[in-house]
């Protein structure tokens, strides 16, 4: 019986100290942002799982009309499983003057943005209407692959912009969420 005791005391702490912070390759629920241009860790916000951690990349490419396009990546593990999660953006652009400052403030509800201003938008799949979603796996663990564009965002503009998973749009109970990043696009 003392070896299982001394097993359970090693193993307790590792599983309460490595899974809430994701963004360090050390931890134990790193996962590799997938390939692109701009890059980030998924990190839990709130909710269950594992780990609920993952990464997340958006590549912008040139397209005819002079307007943004990016290829956007998701890769999650240890999330809530079977789950299907919204897939958000708090993207600095709009009515505010634009300064990308490397500090997504819109995503923190922090000036310039108004506190009245919605903070996140869903994705939306232009073929169906319906908001783009990931759904996990019985082990919490899904990816996604699509590409965004917007005719309100011309090319040359650079934008901070935030990431975001959440269960729920109105009250999310499971949230991972991206670092800033710093988007040009093409």
């Amino acid at each position: 019986m003392a070896p299982r005791a001394s097993f359970a005391f090693l193993v307790l702490p590792a599983a309460l100290s490595g899974c809430h912070y994701a963004g360090e390759a050390t931890s134990a629920c790193y996962v590799q942002p997938p390939d692109g241009t701009n890059q980030s860790a998924l990190y839990r916000v709130s909710g269950g799982g594992t780990c609920g951690t993952g990464g997340t990349s958006i590549t912008s490419f040139a397209v005819p009309e002079g307007t943004f396009a990016a290829t956007i990546r998701f890769r999650v593990r240890g999330a809530l499983p079977n789950r299907a999660y919204l897939m958000q953006r708090a993207a600095e652009v709009g009515n505010v003057p634009l300064v990308a400052d490397g500090v997504c403030q819109r995503a923190d509800g922090l000036p310039p943005w108004p506190p009245t201003d919605q903070r996140f938008f869903t994705f939306v799949d232009p073929s169906t209407g319906a908001g783009r979603t990931l759904t996990t796996d019985a082990n919490g663990d899904g990816s996604l692959d699509f590409e965004h564009h917007s005719a309100s965002i011309q090319t040359g503009t650079q934008f901070d912009v935030e990431m975001r998973l959440v269960d729920d749009a109105t009250a999310p109970t499971s949230e991972l969420r991206s670092g800033c990043m710093t988007v040009l696009a093409k």
